[in-house]
């Protein structure tokens, strides 16, 4: 009975998933356990806890387990990808269900208390594409980065998105190849991109998204592969939201009529503006007059000589 309660919950919370923490690397004073689902506002507080600060969050969640309070991480390395629920990953890595879409506003939030408490750290965001490769170079330094090469799908000429899609991933390659060289040393580097552009292009279910999800799983093993050489007390989160709400992909279009082929406006005989102008002033008289008549009984003197008085009043009036 209870193994089936764990499924069926897993199972609702697997329909509500926006996307998905999974873990690439951990140092050996922090393990994952579990399959609970994380709500994705509390992303930011699991990387930050890692490294031994104290959160103010009231997450119930319980998968990351501190072994050791005095071998943290020393550092994070986060990629976030916007417009996929699930990018292919190598090795043991361990993956957790996120509910509702506010990764990137954890992640701002991460960045923010980072700053505020003067830590290094690094946020490069290609969502807003000329934004972030200012931000890169600033990590970075200006290095020269090389786009990936188009794949049988995905062609830089015929789209725009697919041109700054495999941008991004040369920047992502540049990082892995320069991560030990940095020119801003940096506990925390989060890096962002995102597939939404290529989905509306070529659909969410393409083999141009196909195509582009077994890029990004390339790129972030070579990222990986850079961390792991660089410092064993590395934690490597991939993180994926998918915005869940109801939306549409296209535009609706009305089918054609063919007694109005140039969908002109409907036509009004000339007497429609004196008819409205008469019932619209005629209602505006009307409700002027009805507050009035309300106001002047509402104000009336209920003595005896007035007629609220006579009919009201069970008594008989007698002459004297």
């Amino acid at each position: 009975m209870l193994q089936n309660c764990v499924i069926f919950s897993l199972f609702i919370a697997a329909i509500h998933a926006a996307g998905e923490l999974t873990v690439l690397n951990s140092p050996k004073a922090i393990s994952f356990k579990g399959n609970d689902a994380l709500d994705s506002q509390y992303v930011g507080d699991v990387m930050y806890a890692s490294m031994g600060n104290a959160v103010a969050g009231d997450s119930n969640w319980n998968g990351m387990i501190i072994n050791d309070p005095f071998e943290l991480a020393k550092g994070v390395i986060c990629v976030h990808v916007r417009g996929i629920s699930h990018v292919i990953a190598a090795g043991n890595a361990k993956t957790y269900q996120l509910t509702e879409s506010n990764t990137d506003a954890s992640l701002n939030a991460l960045a923010a208390e980072l700053e505020a408490t003067k830590e290094p750290v690094c946020d490069i965001n290609f969502g807003q594409f000329d934004e972030g490769v200012q931000a890169f170079k600033s990590c970075f330094g200006n290095i020269k980065v090389t786009p990936a090469k188009p794949t049988k799908h995905l062609s830089p000429v015929l789209h725009n998105a697919d041109k700054q899609f495999l941008q991004e991933i040369g920047y992502l390659d540049g990082a892995a190849e320069n991560l030990a060289d940095m020119t801003k040393p940096a506990n925390v580097l989060i890096l962002r991109v995102s597939v939404d552009d290529i989905a509306k292009a070529h659909g969410e279910k393409s083999v141009a998204l196909d195509e582009a999800n077994k890029l990004l799983s390339a790129s972030i093993s070579r990222l990986l592969a850079a961390s792991q050489k660089s410092s064993d007390s590395v934690l490597f989160v991939l993180t994926t939201d998918k915005d869940t709400g109801v939306g549409r992909t296209k535009r609706d279009t009305l089918a054609a009529d063919a007694s109005n082929p140039f969908n002109l406006a409907t036509y009004y005989s000339s007497d429609y503006p004196v008819i409205f102008n008469i019932i619209l002033w005629f209602m505006v008289v009307f409700a002027l007059s009805l507050l009035a008549i309300c106001y002047a009984i509402a104000a009336m003197d209920p003595g005896r000589d007035s007629i609220i008085y006579r009919m009201t009043s069970t008594r008989i009036k007698k002459d004297n």
